[in-house]
């Protein structure tokens, strides 16, 4: 187990009590704390019930690691950063290669350093299969649109993402006999 999550609030469908669900995210960042893992973080329409949850948890803490990852971060560069100050990264997925997605800003912003890549599958298939089953295999299309926008080689996008997941998942442990 590298991480706890995916873990957080879902305000859009209200399938259960936001009470309900704020206790429970609690519950389960105290889990992380107490197992020393980063978490992999949910929000959707709860952007500032998280940013204050997550402000409360990793306030104060002298972090040399990542404490996670936001993922599939759909707020904006401001909460973006935000975040990054309090010791996560942010993840960004197909949608960044919708025309007029948000996420644009936060791949051509955010420190590299601090930027994770993902599928979401099986939701969010980047164009060009967006509306269909996302595949892992369609994730060299969001590294790419993310080299487009800032004018790098994918390649590098690639290289620097996998670090950083290397890092947070403290991978390189698991991989020393497969490299």
């Amino acid at each position: 187990m590298v991480a706890i999550g995916e873990i957080g609030l879902d305000f859009y469908r209200n399938l259960s009590p936001r009470d309900t669900q704020i206790k429970a995210f609690k519950r389960q960042l105290e889990l992380a704390e107490k197992l020393g893992l980063p978490v992999i973080i949910h929000c959707r329409e709860a952007q500032q019930e998280v940013l204050s949850i997550l402000t409360d948890w990793a306030g104060g803490s002298e972090q040399d690691k990542p404490l996670g990852v936001l993922h599939c971060f759909s707020g904006d560069m401001e909460l973006a950063g935000r975040y990054i100050e309090m010791g996560f990264l942010i993840s960004i997925a197909g949608p960044v290669t919708y025309r007029n997605s948000h996420a644009v800003e936060i791949a051509r912003d955010i420190p590299l350093e601090k930027l994770v890549v993902e599928t979401d599958c099986p939701y969010l298939a980047p164009h060009p299969y967006r509306g269909k089953r996302n595949e892992p295999s369609y994730l060299s299309f969001v590294v790419e649109k993310i080299g487009q926008i800032r004018r790098l080689p994918g390649d590098l996008i690639a290289e620097q993402t996998a670090n950083n997941a290397i890092q947070l998942f403290r991978l390189a442990s698991h991989l020393k006999g497969d490299l």
